[in-house]
């Protein structure tokens, strides 16, 4: 058996990372007015994931640990902020919403730096890969 006797095993540690990653990227971008989902769809936005369909696609996980259907709120709010421009289904970022970004992205960085003190890339990639087939076992049950 790959897991040892005890009470915290696989399940445990992702809920657990889980929510420590939500609390420390909440504290992270505190100054930025920003919590964990929503910099994750404004990263989502810049990277290219420019329409809200795509944007829950990519967060599906996300939207049903939350209890949520759609990413539309945020993106609502971010225009609100002046963030992002709507076109029909295309979302874009402006200059404001990019400059957003910029500095919440230095914090996230800062954060995931900190974060993966002692772990190597190779580690890290190890690790995101076996979860990745593990995820792909399940779902082919």
């Amino acid at each position: 058996m790959l897991q040892k006797n005890t009470t915290k095993r696989l399940g445990y540690w992702l809920l657990h990372l889980h929510r420590l990653f939500d609390e420390a990227t909440g504290r992270a971008l505190t100054g930025e007015q920003l919590d964990r989902r929503q910099w994750q769809v404004l990263h989502a936005i810049s990277i290219g994931v420019d329409t809200v369909t795509d944007i829950d696609a990519a967060f599906a996980p996300f939207l049903a640990v939350d209890g949520d259907t759609t990413y539309q709120p945020v993106v609502d709010e971010f225009a609100d902020r002046g963030w992002v421009l709507v076109g029909g289904e295309t979302v874009a970022l402006t200059e404001s919403g990019a400059a957003a970004h910029e500095s919440a992205e230095k914090h996230v960085n800062a954060h995931a730096a900190r974060s993966l003190i002692g772990i190597s890339e190779a580690e890290f990639l190890a690790a995101n890969d076996v979860l990745a087939r593990i995820a792909a076992n399940l779902e082919s049950e």
